[in-house]
């Protein structure tokens, strides 16, 4: 339950990273057209949500104690 409970945390903290990182992106002045990467922008589209889903499933993990399979002893 407690691996559930990080993994399912993680997804919802990986959705709302999504969003910051749309933010962060159109906030940065997203350049328009297809061929105009630049190397800022791996922050928004990479790390943000990244990072999210990285704290989110740590935070599942340390808060699922409770749940785990020792909590019933």
């Amino acid at each position: 339950m407690r691996f559930l409970r990080a993994i399912y945390l993680g997804i919802m903290s990986f959705a709302a990273g999504l969003l910051l990182g749309l933010f962060a992106y159109v906030l940065g002045g997203a350049p328009e057209g297809a061929g105009n990467w630049q190397n800022w922008q791996y922050i928004t589209c990479y790390a943000i949500p990244g990072g999210a889903f990285v704290f989110g499933t740590w935070a599942g993990w340390r808060s699922g104690a409770e749940y785990g399979s020792g909590a019933l002893e």
